[in-house]
């Protein structure tokens, strides 16, 4: 044995010399713009001539004999010739006859040396017959094995072993098949289901690389086959979609390869870092309304689409393959519908006489929508290509009346809705109905927001209110109640067209509707609906997270503007809907909650139910009875009547009378620097409530001192309201989550608790410490985090001047905010506070020392650049220098 460098066989060196040289050779004709599929084929040539190499340096040392007892079997992605910069290595040791202990050690010989080589090996040592065995307990060894590719020492073994797997693949076909199917089912849930995620992985997300995998693996059960232009020659996939295949597969391979080179390790997750970066390299160009990042993105998913919807119809039939049994039964259980339509036990379709003249008919295609809808079918694979061809290549279709009454019929049928208007896009009818889905499709919107690409948001709000139908919620009992549910789901599908446009998307989004509902032959009165609808989409959500839902001037003026119970619902549902649609875990309790009470409170006023002030007045007078109603004196019960009063009507409608009354009683006591403080777990919440109780003379800046400590704790405030009670007494009233622990143990519960009592105390005012969360933030972080904005809002209530901060996270900031209202002059009367992802939304409601709102111009915009600058110099220190 001759060695050479660092203890390693002379073969070795030179493998690991030849390896890594050649992966370098491979990167710089990457560089220069090679596609995708030349490097990995080269990398594999590359890979094979090395492993050769070990082998026939190891046999050399073992007696002949041993060269014929074995075959070395590449598989995965080293046996079909996809072997990217830094991928593993997949081989079998095929072995015939016993497992002698002179072929062990062989096998432990050529293997250590692969790996010192520096390769990432993964290998098995097995018979023929085991290695068949093997395959048919594991789906993914099966898979991994059908791409098995010869490469050194006895052939026929190799030819053996492959008969073998072949026959058993024919026998088991049927077994194997919906075991493949599910393994990957089960890999798309892991690894992203929608081919529309925003972080995809390149390889194992849906429509990624291990979907044309698939295709593979189906080819070589059913067919012997793996290779897509052979199935394609065997009629098993169309031409156009093997075209589609080797497409997409080109651009994931130069998009994987691109990956690899950079990380100089195996890397297939698409990060947002990694998607500006390669914008960049790969000379994508935006424009003032689309990012170089979203066009890169835009092109990406246009090809995982393609290849999710031909792997879709790929193992629709694999699944449904017809027997000899069925296709002599078929014709006793195929019924014609009309002259056009042919209707099986699961599958609808054009009639073969009708596809070549009406696949390119919109009310033809619609009323085999209607008809798959009623009798609950799928589309058939062969009209399914046919419409879907015959659309992507006519130009702009005429939407006749019976057209637009036909699809709107199909709006107001919520049976599988969304899986029919999802086959209507992916067959491009949509976009001849509503032109402006060509624009959405696939178009990403770059930030830490949304979830999905702007199209198939979309359809994803309408299958969230088509799900409200079988929820017992207010917004399900709402949903179901609703007659003009078209009007609702054409809304929802319109709602987010605007995007892409320099310009405001609710604005473009108003013309959109107008043109469509032109376009559809709607009413005027509809029309105004869906205009309505879609232009103030996003007005619920911003009053219910970031306005007092409880004032009631707010809530009047919304209600006056949305002018009825019925229209209020449909932009209720609606709201919902597009909650839900953004992304999973968004629409939180707390979320619903506050939408839902913005509902209910918007359509009391539009029913009239509040309309009498006398009635209303009453009605809040036996509240404050009740409550007093616990104090053991007259003199007391009347001043917990005034006291309670003054507490926000949303405090008193959270907690018992008696609770109320009792805490009241016990502020009443309070003298001197003395501080009552408590903590509770809202009801049915995950939040938690503080509640600190004072006299002041003065405000001496509690609730910014309290935010800062909360915040150094790793606790997140939702809300605020610090409301005089009487005299001197001031109650705070805060709402957080606990962003530390799922579930607070009462140590930290107290701990809480008594933090905030010091402070308010006076025994603790020191300045917090914050941890640090973050690092050097990734060029894909700026770029995605919103703008720094302050907005002074003097209109939407009279009582107090409410101010609007737009910025993203950083703990500690509203600590600084909160302290420069206070060093202006100003006192937070009411604080709403909304985050998700990197957006920070801070609203305060501030009035002046004499409790007033704030009028004066010149004063408030002193307040919005001092405001700004506080918030931009901590954001941005960096700009400031």
């Amino acid at each position: 044995m001759t060695t050479g460098g660092a203890g390693f066989r002379k073969s070795v060196n030179n493998a690991r010399e030849r390896w890594n040289d050649g992966r370098q050779i491979m990167r710089r004709v990457h560089e220069e713009g090679a596609p995708g599929r030349q490097v990995v084929y080269a990398m594999s040539d590359l890979l094979d001539h090395v492993l050769i190499d070990l082998f026939m340096d190891a046999v050399s040392e073992f007696p002949e004999s041993i060269e014929q007892q074995v075959s070395i079997v590449l598989h995965g992605g080293c046996g079909r010739r996809e072997v990217a910069p830094f991928s593993d290595v997949d081989l079998m040791l095929l072995y015939q006859g016993s497992l002698s202990e002179k072929l062990t050690e062989f096998a432990r010989r050529f293997t250590q040396d692969v790996t010192d080589t520096g390769l990432q090996l993964g290998y098995s040592i097995r018979s023929p017959r085991e290695a068949c065995s093997m395959s048919l307990k594991d789906p993914a060894i099966f898979s991994s094995l059908t791409e098995s590719r010869y490469l050194v020492g006895n052939v026929e073994l190799y030819n053996n072993y492959l008969n073998r797997l072949q026959r058993l693949a024919q026998r088991r076909s049927s077994n194997l098949i919906r075991g493949i199917v599910k393994a990957r089912e089960k890999e798309r849930i892991q690894f992203g289901e929608t081919v529309y995620l925003l972080r995809p992985n390149v390889k194992k997300s849906r429509g990624g690389l291990r979907d044309l995998h698939l295709i593979r693996w189906l080819g070589f059960v059913r067919f012997g086959e793996s290779d897509v232009d052979q199935l394609c020659r065997r009629r098993a996939i169309l031409d156009s979609d093997a075209t589609q295949l080797h497409a997409s597969r080109e651009f994931l391979l130069k998009i994987r390869n691109e990956m690899h080179f950079n990380a100089g390790r195996a890397s297939d997750l698409l990060t947002r870092s990694e998607q500006v970066r390669m914008a960049e390299k790969f000379g994508y160009r935006g424009d003032d309304a689309v990012l170089p990042v979203e066009r890169l993105m835009q092109s990406y998913f246009g090809y995982t689409s393609q290849v999710r919807f031909v792997v879709d119809q790929f193992v629709a039939n694999s699944l449904n393959r017809r027997t000899i049994a069925s296709q002599v039964l078929a014709p006793l259980v195929t019924r014609q519908v009309g002259n056009e339509f042919l209707m099986g036990p699961t599958h609808i379709g054009l009639s073969q006489t009708a596809r070549a003249t009406l696949a390119g008919n919109l009310q033809e295609v619609l009323r085999l929508m209607q008809l798959a809808s009623l009798h609950d079918k799928e589309i058939e694979y062969e009209t399914w290509e046919v419409i879907r061809e015959a659309m992507g290549t006519l130009p702009d279709l005429e939407v006749t009346r019976p057209i637009a009454e036909q699809f709107m019929a199909l709006l107001a049928n919520t049976r599988r809705l969304a899986d029919l208007l999802q086959v209507l896009h992916e067959m491009f009818v949509l976009e001849k109905i509503i032109p402006d889905f060509s624009h959405a499709r696939n178009l990403l919107q770059f930030n830490e927001y949304h979830k999905y690409t702007v199209d198939e948001h979309s359809l994803q709000a309408v299958r969230k209110a088509t799900d409200f139908e079988n929820a017992n919620t207010v917004v399900g009992r709402v949903y179901s109640k609703l007659k003009d549910k078209n009007t609702l789901h054409l809304a929802l599908l319109l709602h987010d067209l605007g995007k892409g446009y320099p310009e405001d998307h609710c604005e473009v989004g108003r013309r959109i509707a107008e043109q469509i509902g032109k376009r559809l032959h709607l009413s005027f009165e509809t029309t105004e609906d869906i205009k309505f609808l879609v232009h103030n989409h996003l007005v619920m959500s911003h009053l219910a997270f970031h306005r007092d839902i409880n004032d009631e001037n707010m809530v009047a003026e919304f209600a006056s503007n949305v002018g009825s119970v019925r229209l209020l619902s449909l932009l209720y549902v609606l709201t919902c809907a597009d909650v839900e649609a953004v992304g999973p875990d968004v629409m939180t309790p707390w979320k619903y909650n506050l939408l839902t009470n913005l509902y209910q409170n918007a359509k009391d006023v539009l029913t009239g139910q509040h309309s009498d002030s006398a009635q209303r007045t009453d009605a809040f007078d036996g509240m404050f009875e009740e409550i007093g109603s616990f104090a053991d004196t007259p003199e007391l019960q009347s001043w917990v009547r005034s006291a309670a009063r003054n507490l926000p009507r949303n405090y008193c409608f959270q907690h018992e009378a008696e609770e109320i009354s009792r805490q009241l009683l016990v502020l009443r006591e309070t003298t001197g620097d003395e501080v009552q403080c408590w903590i509770k777990q809202c009801e049915g919440s995950n939040l938690y409530e503080l509640c600190v109780g004072k006299r002041e003379r003065r405000r001496a800046g509690l609730f910014y001192k309290t935010l800062g400590m909360l915040a150094s704790q790793g606790v997140a405030v939702r809300s605020a309201d610090i409301k005089s009670i009487g005299g001197s007494l001031v109650l705070y009233w805060i709402k957080f989550e606990d962003l530390e622990f799922e579930d607070p143990p009462q140590s930290r519960i107290h701990d809480l608790r008594d933090r905030a009592r010091d402070i308010a105390a006076g025994i603790s005012d020191g300045p917090p410490t914050f941890r640090s969360k973050w690092g050097d933030e990734s060029v894909a972080r700026k770029l995605t985090r919103p703008r720094i904005e302050v907005k002074i809002d003097n209109q939407t209530v009279e009582s107090a001047t409410i101010i609007d901060v737009f910025a993203y996270q950083k703990i500690g900031l509203l600590y600084r905010i909160s302290r420069k209202i206070h060093k202006i002059g100003l006192d937070v009367n009411y604080a709403r506070i909304s985050t998700y992802a990197q957006q920070l939304i801070a609203v305060f409601y501030v009035t002046d020392e004499q409790g007033n709102k704030v009028r004066n111009k010149n004063q408030l915009q002193v307040i919005k650049q001092e405001i700004l600058r506080t918030t931009r110099s901590y954001l941005e220190p960096e700009a400031q220098d």
